[in-house]
């Protein structure tokens, strides 16, 4: 944008916090079309009307940049839908099923992108999705009304039984988001495409009793 003539006007000077919000937004956006590791900071920045330079002010590192988007990313796609009230256990990880399934149809490509950021090779955006996967284990094993998740005071048999059954979780929920992003709605409809992923779910919990 220019004034007078031979003037052009600065970027409008935000509040740090706001600032680094757009930014993380921007740096959203070009994640739904490519992996995070592809993402140009000169792109992002060219966005926002600042410099490069200024991008770092916010954000010291491009992996501080990175991992700020995914971390912002991950909340938003990862998170749970919540469960109806009164609802069964079946009934519970149904819904929170078939959320999954809905958001990955309207996410396709930023959801690829979120879970293929781990190829670029940055420790901490391999962490933070780990992390990310991780704080859900609780809610799927709580959804399901799961009996072995002991606390401190159950025996060792109970209390390793609750571990492998976090451990089958978090196998499984990759595994969903491998299973979903695969699915062609041409050849297996959402129903049964949901139906399986419950079963198999309970499937896997059962197992970790024997």
């Amino acid at each position: 944008m220019t004034g007078p003539v031979g003037s052009v006007t600065p970027p409008a000077r935000l509040p740090a916090d706001e600032r680094r919000r757009q930014l993380v937004e921007i740096g959203w956006r070009l994640l739904q079309s490519r992996p995070i590791h592809e993402m140009a900071l000169d792109e992002v920045a060219a966005e926002a009307g600042i410099s490069r330079t200024l991008v770092f002010h916010y954000f010291p590192t491009k992996g501080d940049f990175y991992a700020a988007v995914v971390q912002s990313a991950g909340e938003h796609l990862l998170r749970p839908v919540v469960a109806p009230e009164g609802a069964s256990a079946e009934e519970r990880v149904r819904t929170l099923v078939e959320g999954f399934v809905r958001l990955v149809e309207r996410n396709r490509s930023s959801y690829t992108a979120l879970v293929r950021a781990a190829g670029g090779g940055d420790q901490r955006v391999v962490d933070l999705i780990g992390e990310i996967r991780d704080s859900l284990v609780p809610k799927w094993l709580a959804a399901a009304e799961w009996a072995d998740m002991p606390d401190s005071g159950g025996s060792a048999e109970v209390q390793g039984r609750g571990a492998l059954a976090r451990l089958v979780v978090r196998g499984w929920l990759v595994g969903m988001e491998e299973t979903v992003l695969a699915w062609d709605s041409r050849t297996v409809s959402r129903e049964d495409l949901v139906d399986h992923l419950t079963r198999s779910f309970f499937a896997e919990l059962e197992l970790t009793r024997r």
